[in-house]
C-alpha cells in the first residue's frame, strides 16, 4: 500500500485492514514522503499490530513504492490497497477463497464522499465498473475505461511476477496493469459482491494529476491495441477528428502507422491535419478494416453504433471505442 499524505483517511483505511473477517494477511506500507503525519500513523499501527510492515520508498512517486512494496511482500497472494479507500470486512476472505491459478479475481466497487455527492462522472464508471461483473465478454470494453481498478483485484504472486508486476514504466499504472493481465491471458473471476469503497475525495490522485486524467490514458490504449489487436493485413481506420482523435492520430504518426482518417463533422471534412486529409465517413467500407472511434458526443456515439450494428460488426475484431 502506497502512502503519501493520506491525512485523515489513513486511520479508517488501517481499521477496515484489520477488520477483516480474514485474518491471515500482511500489510506491508510504503510512505512515499509523506509531510502531514501518515509516516508517524502508520508507525503507530505498526507498533501495536505485528502483521504491519512500515518503510520509506527508496525513490520517489507511486510506482516506485508499488515495486518496494511488492518486493517485501511474503505472501503468495498479492492485493493492493490504497490509502485513502475502505475495505469491506470480507474483501480479502470473498477473494482469497475465489483464487485460482492462472487467474485474478475481482468485484463491484461503490464510490463514496464525506464532503458532498459523489460526482456523476464517478458513479457513471461505477455503474460501467459493475456491469462488467454480470456477464459477457469481461474485457469487450477494454478501450473505454480500465475494468480492473487499482485496489479491486488479487492474484498469486508466480502470476503477478509472470506479467510483470509493477515492472512497468507505462502510466496509469493500473490500466498498464489490466492490459497485462488481458495479454497474458488471465482468467478472470468475477464477484458479484462489492469488495472495495472508493473514496471520491478533493485530494485524490486521480482528481489531480494528468496523467491520471482519461485523456491521457490514449497514448496506453494506442500502445496496447497495436500490440494485441491490430491486424496489418487489414487497413485501419480512425473515426474522430476533435480533441480525442486528434491525440489518437498523433500517437499513431509517432509510432508510423498508416490509417485513413475520417468524420462525420462537415467543418473538419476536407481540411488536412498533420499532413492528413480529413475524409468524409460517407461511402467508407468498414468490412475488411479496423476502426478505431474517438468520438465525444453521446448522440454522436449511439448512431454509430448503430450503423455498426446494422453492418453486422464485431466490438474488438472490427471496431475499438477509445473513449
Amino acid at each position: 500500500m502506497p502512502v503519501k499524505n493520506a491525512g485523515p483517511y489513513l486511520k479508517p483505511c488501517l481499521d477496515s485492514i484489520l477488520a477483516q473477517t480474514h485474518t491471515d494477511w500482511e500489510l506491508v506500507a510504503i510512505n512515499d514522503g509523506s509531510s502531514d503525519g501518515s509516516e508517524q500513523v502508520l508507525m503507530e499501527y505498526a507498533d501495536k499490530h505485528k502483521n504491519i510492515t512500515v518503510a520509506g520508498s527508496e525513490g520517489v512517486g507511486i510506482i516506485s513504492a508499488l515495486r518496494m512494496a511488492s518486493s517485501l511482500c511474503s505472501g503468495e497472494l498479492i492485493h493492493r490497497m490504497d490509502a485513502d479507500d475502505l475495505m469491506p470486512a470480507h474483501k480479502l476472505e470473498w477473494m482469497s477463497d475465489a483464487m485460482e491459478n492462472g487467474a485474478v479475481v475481482t468485484g463491484k466497487v461503490s464510490y463514496f464522499c464525506d464532503e458532498r455527492e459523489v460526482g456523476d462522472g464517478f458513479l457513471n464508471y461505477t455503474d460501467w465498473l459493475n456491469s462488467l461483473m454480470e456477464g459477457g465478454d469481461f474485457w469487450r470494453d477494454v478501450y473505454r475505461e480500465c475494468p480492473v481498478p487499482s485496489s479491486a483485484w488479487m492474484m498469486y504472486r508466480q502470476d503477478f511476477e509472470r506479467i510483470g508486476g509493477f515492472n512497468s514504466d507505462l502510466m496509469p499504472e493500473d490500466y498498464d496493469l489490466a492490459f497485462r493481465m488481458l495479454k497474458y491471458k488471465l482468467r478472470v473471476i468475477r464477484l458479484n459482491q462489492v469488495i472495495h469503497h472508493w473514496r471520491d475525495s478533493e485530494t485524490r490522485v486521480s482528481r489531480n494529476e494528468e496523467k491520471y486524467f482519461p485523456i491521457a490514458y490514449l497514448p496506453l490504449k494506442v500502445h496496447y491495441f497495436l500490440e494485441l489487436h491490430r491486424d496489418d493485413s487489414k487497413p485501419l481506420v480512425l473515426w474522430g477528428a476533435g480533441k480525442k482523435g486528434k491525440l489518437v492520430a498523433k500517437e499513431l504518426l509517432k509510432r508510423k502507422v498508416s490509417f485513413t482518417w475520417i468524420t462525420n463533422n462537415e467543418k473538419k471534412m476536407g481540411r488536412d491535419i498533420y499532413g492528413l486529409l480529413i475524409q468524409s465517413e460517407d461511402g467508407q467500407v468498414f468490412e475488411n478494416a479496423q476502426t478505431l472511434i474517438s468520438l465525444s458526443s453521446p448522440i454522436e456515439k449511439t448512431e454509430v453504433q448503430i450503423q455498426l450494428n446494422h453492418e453486422e460488426l464485431v466490438n474488438n475484431r472490427d471496431y475499438y471505442w477509445f473513449f
